[in-house]
């Protein structure tokens, strides 16, 4: 029997784990994930912690019925069924309490786009403007995408010349939603309008039951996540732990790779070919990153979690299945309240506290509402109070009560005047020393890409080394960085494995598209002429 060929896989996250369960098909290969931390999941971590009697996850998670690649791997592990439809998008206002709810079970309606201007005041010709510019994005071609790589979304979108209000709505609604910003490539921006309001096809492989345009899971993410590397060691997938890539070198007479890891665990082998599903700080660090001259931006998000005995006043129209999103919190806040009767279904909670206030933050960079102050500047108390005020709570002992027990981010977040060994980390990111000397620590941003980033292909400048993750292009016309993009990053990755082996198995990569795109160019010329007429009428916005 000939040898098999040894593969390392190095991260653990979505796009590592999907390269491992492709390339597991084959029983030729002999494949070795390598993970930095304890445990794998990259930015999926979530748990309950038995020691703190917390729930900790980095942050929730909406999948979309339009990811083809997630779940093409989660229905051919059988772990599909641990996902449960939303039933609606709440948009919420927390300074008013007024609140939009768009149903996820069908596709957006006139009415709804309708109610949001309507409710939250909005400019309509500055709504006719971008519906607009969403019709024509459907079929602009190949030339024009390719010029909005390289353009700001804001300036594509002509953001500055929309009503302070609706330019509020815009920019915190897809910055919420995406972790896409006004700085981000136009043509991300412009996709996430298609996705978000015109028909997709669906992926052939949704949760059995009631359909839903997303998904959330029924327990915290780490489980889903035990529940794939499980189904990856009964293929034969060996993993190692707390092993940080530091380097690599290529056997020049043979090809193959050795790695140099933190814990020297596989610094004798050599591997065939190499995936590094690793964040592009390690990339670029290892030379991975062509013409690129330094690593690309991240911007900081983390999750909170505040247990509770009930449910403050304020949230309490939040307790179903619905994913709601506070679009005048300045820290740009999506948040799930989790009970028994929402999505965690078959969670064990704490006796003591029946709910769980899910909050995810990922525009810290702003000045808070309540201390005016960025979340960097913020102590750990501080933080808190001020996530709660963005919700709207603005009782101030109802705060107390409610802050007693909860954390930040215990997975990815340190706040502690022990910083200086962070330096020493590529991925970690250092907040500003405070006066207590004390500082908060990010080890795991997320990735927006900027207009002028370079695109990256999951091929390296060596021949047997492939790239996956989220910096990475991956196929199809709608894309957004999602954990869609990171797993479509590792099927292609795979792929290249494949073919540099003359393997002949072909990954499938189906991606989604847009149901019917005839008539959006009449439709086009129909909101151009709304438009110019709502221009010429007194706008009440």
């Amino acid at each position: 029997m000939l040898s098999r060929k040894k593969i390392a896989i190095v991260g653990g996250g979505m796009s590592g784990l999907a390269a491992a369960f492709e390339l597991s098909e084959d029983e030729s290969l002999e494949i070795t994930v390598i993970e930095g931390s304890e445990s794998c999941g990259g930015k999926m971590k979530g748990y309950f912690n038995p020691h703190t009697n917390h729930f900790e996850e980095h942050s929730i998670r909406a999948l979309s019925s339009t990811y083809f690649a997630l779940f093409d791997i989660f229905k051919r592990a059988g772990i599909l069924d641990m996902l449960l439809p939303v039933e609606n998008y709440h948009f919420y206002e927390s300074k008013s309490g007024k609140k939009v709810a768009i149903d996820r079970t069908e596709s957006i309606k006139l009415e709804t786009v309708k109610a949001l201007i309507d409710t939250f005041d909005l400019s309509v010709s500055d709504m006719l403007s971008l519906a607009k510019k969403i019709a024509h994005h459907v079929n602009a071609s190949d030339e024009e995408r390719e010029q909005q790589k390289y353009q700001k979304a804001g300036s594509v979108m002509g953001i500055d010349d929309f009503s302070p209000r609706t330019r509020e709505f815009i920019i915190n609604w897809f910055g919420i939603l995406t972790g896409a910003r006004m700085e981000s490539k136009a043509v991300d921006i412009m996709d996430s309008f298609v996705l978000m309001f015109l028909p997709m096809i669906n992926s052939p492989n949704l949760p059995q039951g009631k359909t839903s345009k997303s998904y959330c899971f029924d327990r915290p993410t780490s489980e889903i996540v035990e529940a794939l590397v499980n189904r990856l060691q009964k293929r034969g997938v060996t993993f190692t732990y707390q092993s940080r890539l530091q380097n690599y070198q290529q056997n020049t007479t043979t090809g193959a790779i050795r790695l140099s890891t933190t814990n020297q665990a596989l610094d004798d082998i050599e591997f065939d070919a190499c995936i590094f599903a690793v964040p592009h700080e390690v990339m670029w660090k290892l030379g991975m990153l062509e013409g690129v001259k330094k690593p690309f931006n991240d911007e900081w998000s983390f999750g909170t979690q505040f247990p509770m005995t009930s449910v403050p006043h304020a949230l309490s129209h939040f307790t179903g299945k619905s994913y709601n999103l506070c679009f005048d919190a300045p820290w740009n806040i999506v948040f799930q309240i989790q009970h028994q009767g929402s999505f965690w279904r078959n969670v064990r909670f704490p006796t003591e506290y029946a709910y769980n206030l899910s909050a995810t933050c990922s525009s810290p960079f702003n000045e808070g509402a309540l201390y005016k102050k960025r979340f960097m500047q913020c102590t750990p108390l501080e933080a808190k109070h001020e996530i709660l005020f963005q919700l709207g709570v603005t009782d101030e002992t109802l705060r107390n009560d409610l802050v007693k027990n909860a954390i930040i981010d215990p997975i990815y977040l340190d706040y502690t005047d022990q910083w200086q060994h962070y330096a020493e980390l590529e991925t970690a990111e250092l907040g500003i020393i405070q006066a207590n000397q004390k500082r908060w620590v990010d080890l795991s941003q997320i990735y927006v890409r900027s207009a002028e980033d370079k695109e990256i292909g999951v091929c390296s400048p060596i021949s047997n080394i492939f790239l996956a993750g989220e910096v990475v292009s991956v196929p199809g016309r709608w894309k957004i960085p999602t954990m869609e993009q990171a797993s479509m990053s590792g099927k292609q990755a795979a792929q290249q494995i494949f073919n540099y082996f003359d393997i002949a198995t072909q990954v499938n990569m189906d991606y989604a598209t847009l149901e019917n795109t005839k008539g959006y160019t009449l439709l086009e010329g129909l909101l151009s002429g709304l438009s110019a007429l709502a221009k010429l009428m007194p706008d009440r916005k």
